[in-house]
């Protein structure tokens, strides 16, 4: 078994990007995901936040997600629409992608492991 710096629990969104991010850093990442493939199975996240498009502007890749989903200018707040066109931002609205879509555009660029569990892995 190789050795790895940093092992991540998860190849969602969250886990994919902080792999890309200690990988930009120099950093020997691996992912641990308990999935079979990259395939989803029922309804995960269904959008991103102005902040994260922000994020994933600074690294270039917004545009691949921007091109597949649907920009809102309204949020919601406890039930309570909110008009964020005004925010100060590059990006003032959400973005309506599903995870299920979404996932496909993450690059390859770290180790991938697929167990059943973590502890599977020793």
């Amino acid at each position: 078994m190789t050795e790895h710096a940093v092992v991540i629990a998860g190849g969602g969104p969250t886990g994919l990007m902080l792999a890309g991010e200690l990988a930009l850093a120099g950093v020997d990442v691996a992912i641990v995901e308990r999935r079979a493939s990259q395939e989803l199975a029922g309804a995960r996240a269904g959008g991103l936040h102005s902040r994260t498009i922000e994020v994933f502007d600074q690294r270039g890749i917004a545009g691949r997600f921007l091109a597949e989903g649907q920009t809102a200018q309204v949020a919601a707040f406890a039930g309570t629409p909110l008009d964020i066109s005004d925010f100060p931002t590059r990006h003032p609205y959400a973005l309506g992608l599903w995870q299920t879509t979404s996932s496909a555009f993450w690059p390859a660029g770290s180790t991938s492991w697929r167990c059943r569990s973590i502890a599977d892995v020793r």
